[in-house]
């Protein structure tokens, strides 16, 4: 292993995170995927089952684990590692961390379900517990889609007005919660609603879309029911695609904290705006 003090101590560094995590709230252990699912996830079903091949997914989209097992105890809902520094467990996390970090490779792939638009690994959970503690942004993953009972419901209505758009753009980076923020993000790029992204075209956005997110978390961390994708589209009422690529970071959370009455009454529709500011923490900026 390579310098072995400095990756024990990056370990240590993320066990202490786990704790302060546990010590909040011992119920922020890592979520299983929705019992309903896991019968989905027979492989008897296949009618559900769409297997998508190797896919480049957002390693922020991960958020559990496929099916019950005795390695969910060894995670936090962050995917944080619980076991202590001089476990078996640690000595495989860190030589996980050697070959991300200080060899910068990432080539091994996890193997994953999606469900509504989130990932729940069946392989790979140490992996992506180093990757999520080293801020990656994306992983190699061999991805089984599990299609939902299609509803009414809200949630399941998105769901499949995003499957639409995967269709277009192959990117699950563009979830939208508010109906026709697809069709205004195409028409504000001079798309048609069916337009077919290019290779191109998804390279392009890519490349900035690490920007984009870390402004919207910036500006509002979380605190409102929006996703990142909705906010760029109350970005370019104002500004153009092409403006909004060129932009740093802090400029660009600046400019969603200035957007926070479009953003709030999107997020809180049944709710005054009035009061609400106070609760928005200003972006720290460099």
């Amino acid at each position: 292993m390579g310098n072995c003090r400095e990756i024990s101590a990056q370990y240590q560094i993320a066990n202490a995170l786990a704790a302060q995590s546990l010590q909040k709230d011992k119920k922020q252990i890592l979520p299983v995927c929705p019992a309903s699912v896991n019968a989905l996830m027979d492989d008897r079903l296949v009618s559900n089952r769409v297997d998508l091949g190797e896919l480049v997914i957002p390693v922020n989209l991960i958020v559990g684990v496929a099916k019950t097992s005795d390695q969910v105890n060894h995670y936090t809902s962050e995917f944080l590692p619980i076991p202590a520094p001089n476990s078996k467990f640690a000595e495989r996390w860190m030589r996980i961390y050697e070959v991300f970090y200080l060899h910068e490779v990432n080539s091994n792939v996890i193997k994953c379900y999606e469900y509504l638009g989130k990932f729940y690994v069946a392989d790979g959970l140490k992996r992506v517990s180093v990757a999520k503690f080293l801020s990656v942004s994306t992983m190699r993953a061999q991805v089984v889609r599990i299609l939902p009972i299609r509803t009414d419901t809200r949630e399941a209505q998105q769901y499949f007005d995003f499957l639409f758009q995967y269709r277009l753009t192959h990117l699950y980076q563009l979830q939208f919660t508010q109906p026709g923020f697809f069709e205004q993000f195409q028409s504000a790029l001079g798309n048609g609603p069916s337009y077919l992204w290019s290779e191109g075209d998804r390279s392009r956005f890519l490349m900035h879309w690490n920007t984009i997110e870390e402004a919207f978390r910036k500006a509002y961390g979380g605190l409102l029911r929006l996703t990142t994708a909705d906010a760029l589209v109350v970005l370019m009422r104002k500004y153009s695609y092409e403006q909004i690529l060129q932009m740093e970071s802090w400029v660009l959370a600046r400019i969603f904290q200035a957007s926070w009455k479009e953003l709030y009454a999107l997020s809180f529709p049944n709710l005054a705006v009035v009061g609400l500011r106070q609760a928005v923490p200003y972006p720290q900026t460099a």
